[in-house]
């Protein structure tokens, strides 16, 4: 199993996810709430990079500013922003 972002972000919330996801147990794909991240991913940060693969890592978006880049994660709720910081 590749560790990749979101592996890392789901360790933070959730690590009963992580042992899901490591054993390739996989959620509902026509769960409402993953239909919803679908079009949140989709409608947001329109004018920025969006989805940069690099390896077998894919950024949701990407902010240059001020001469620094910060890599970004869409997700409906800013719930869980301080795991995001990492």
């Amino acid at each position: 199993m590749d560790v990749d972002g979101t592996l890392i972000w789901y360790y933070n919330i959730c690590k009963r996810e992580v042992w899901l996801m490591s054993r390739n147990i996989l959620p509902d794909e026509h769960n409402e709430n993953i239909d919803l991240g679908r079009f949140i991913h989709e409608q947001t940060y329109k004018r920025n990079d969006k989805e940069i693969s690099f390896g077998n890592v894919k950024f949701d978006v990407l902010f240059h500013s001020r001469g620094q880049l910060t890599i970004g994660e869409t997700k409906k709720s800013s719930r869980y922003s301080e795991a995001s910081k990492w």
